[in-house]
């Protein structure tokens, strides 16, 4: 399962993705959630899911960010679970995020510096 460990020194706020034709079969397969809030030092996990890849993005309260080459995906001001596909005029921005393979890397993401 996809845990997320803040190891950089501020609060980091991440959005996730991952593989779920179930919830989001029309919308792209993928299934979009954040905002996260994770204090320094602090894990969570962030979706229940075993698939072999998961997608994040993160940012950091001091300006650092963590993006990638896989998405975009919409993110808005509030918490939302929602899919890659889904276009919404109340989006607030679009991130791009990194992949970890979770069946190489089990233990999760460590966001550092």
């Amino acid at each position: 399962m996809p845990y997320i460990r803040n190891s950089h020194s501020s609060t980091i706020q991440v959005v996730g993705m991952y593989w779920d034709p179930q919830a989001c079969g029309q919308h792209g397969n993928y299934r979009t959630m954040g905002w996260w809030r994770i204090k320094p030092y602090e894990r969570l996990l962030v979706a229940p899911n075993n698939a072999q890849f998961f997608y994040w993005y993160a940012e950091s309260d001091d300006g650092f960010k963590w993006e990638g080459r896989y998405g975009p995906a919409y993110t808005y001001l509030y918490p939302f679970d929602s899919c890659l596909g889904i276009g919404s005029t109340g989006a607030w921005k679009t991130v791009t995020m990194r992949q970890h393979d979770q069946h190489a890397y089990p233990g999760g993401v460590n966001v550092d510096r």
